[in-house]
């Protein structure tokens, strides 16, 4: 039976994420499963607006992006780093197409201008990723959306959980610089929801963690049947695997086949 799956993939961790991925992925679509990445690229960014002199604001973990850090965005995002992406799979035998949201107005999005060009996703159209992953292409997507008005930058996690829900996906996955989750002092490689809620609650889950378990739970309400976390510099590491009560059956079957 294929299988889609939809990585999210962290900027911070890129520069070092462990080779071993990429045979992965590659033995993922030689099966005939189809795969979606989504990748971020804050430090990327970052790194640009210091050497343009552009300060960084941030509102509640999200930048503010006035016409000079979308410039940059689409630069670094939808030019040097999905390129870096999109070559580096292809030397590993994976064949890529790098996309961003505006690419056949595939991820529309609302401003939200208290945050500058900043858009909030209204509407995927699946159509043209559905395209490519018929023909066994991985598209390769960053969190640029189509505005009204024009680009808008995005969270990469929204956009990301977004794709998958759209795709009703089987899995998804963020790859990060964490081996996991932990609670209590303890990196867990099961969590339910109603677990992680209360690990929230109780500040065993806190500071950036809060948006990355938010957003593997947003992605289980969204319909995907398995949402995980996983060490971009560990491939072999379980990491931590988030679930709904009535998914275990399903979960058992996607976690065997997918390592």
């Amino acid at each position: 039976m294929s299988m889609r799956k939809v990585i999210k993939l962290g900027g911070s961790v890129w520069d070092t994420l462990h080779p071993d991925y990429f045979a992965e992925w590659k033995g993922w679509v030689e099966a005939g499963h189809e795969l979606i990445l989504l990748h971020g690229g804050g430090p990327r960014l970052s790194a640009y607006c210091e050497t343009q002199q552009i300060k960084p604001v941030f509102q509640n973990g999200r930048r503010v992006t006035t016409e000079d850090v979308l410039t940059g965005a689409t630069r670094v995002l939808a030019g040097e780093m999905q390129t870096e992406i999109v070559t580096t799979l292809g030397r590993y035998g994976v064949n890529a197409v790098g996309l961003s949201g505006v690419d056949g107005r595939m991820i529309t999005g609302r401003e939200m201008t208290e945050l500058g060009a900043v858009g909030e996703v209204e509407a995927v159209d699946v159509s043209l990723i559905e395209l490519l992953t018929g023909r066994q292409y991985v598209p390769v997507v960053t969190s640029i959306l189509s505005g009204e008005n024009g680009a808008l930058n995005c969270n990469g996690d929204d956009c990301a959980v977004a794709v998958a829900c759209a795709l009703q996906a089987d899995y998804f996955e963020m790859i990060t610089d964490v081996p996991g989750i932990r609670i209590n002092g303890t990196f867990r490689e099961m969590l339910t929801v109603d677990e992680m809620q209360r690990a929230i609650e109780s500040g065993d889950i806190y500071g950036g963690m809060i948006p990355k378990t938010e957003a593997l739970r947003s992605a289980l309400k969204g319909g995907v049947a398995l949402a995980v976390i996983r060490d971009g510099n560990d491939p072999t590491a379980a990491g931590t695997q988030m679930k709904e009560g009535h998914h275990e059956r399903i979960t058992s079957h996607i976690w065997a086949t997918s390592h």
